[in-house]
């Protein structure tokens, strides 16, 4: 139990971290440029790669050895594409129909992210054991 607690302490460390760059991007982004749905987009890609290192190093630290870094990273980006796609969805809904702040709007998003990533990643990217998808 306390392996679990620990890792989505770790888990969720890591996504305040990245949530900080991505807050603060969108936020300078926005004031200069304007363009919400866009600066929304590019904060989150930056934000994706920091979240990846610390994802590796911190969080799912287990037996990778059966996958490449390179297979890794692409892995890892291509959920931080759903994340993206859903990130920049929430964010227009929320701002162009919802008529919400840019940052109310992210908040929306970051928090799915949150959940559904966490269970993507969990299960496919950072498996140790190929055969077993459901691993802990």
């Amino acid at each position: 139990m306390h392996s679990k607690v620990g890792h989505l302490s770790r888990y969720t460390g890591a996504n305040v971290i990245s949530a900080i760059v991505d807050y603060t991007l969108l936020l300078m982004l926005t004031h200069v440029f304007g363009m919400p749905v866009l600066q929304s987009a590019i904060a989150y890609s930056a934000a994706v790669v920091v979240n990846y290192g610390l994802m590796k190093k911190c969080v799912f630290v287990g037996d990778m050895s059966h996958k490449s870094e390179h297979r890794l990273f692409m892995e890892f980006v291509g959920t931080g594409f759903i994340g993206l796609v859903l990130t920049a969805t929430v964010v227009w809904l929320t701002v162009h129909v919802m008529k919400l702040p840019a940052v109310e709007g992210k908040t929306v998003a970051m928090v799915l992210c949150f959940v559904v990533l966490y269970f993507v990643r969990r299960h496919v990217v950072f498996n140790a054991n190929p055969a077993d998808s459901s691993a802990a």
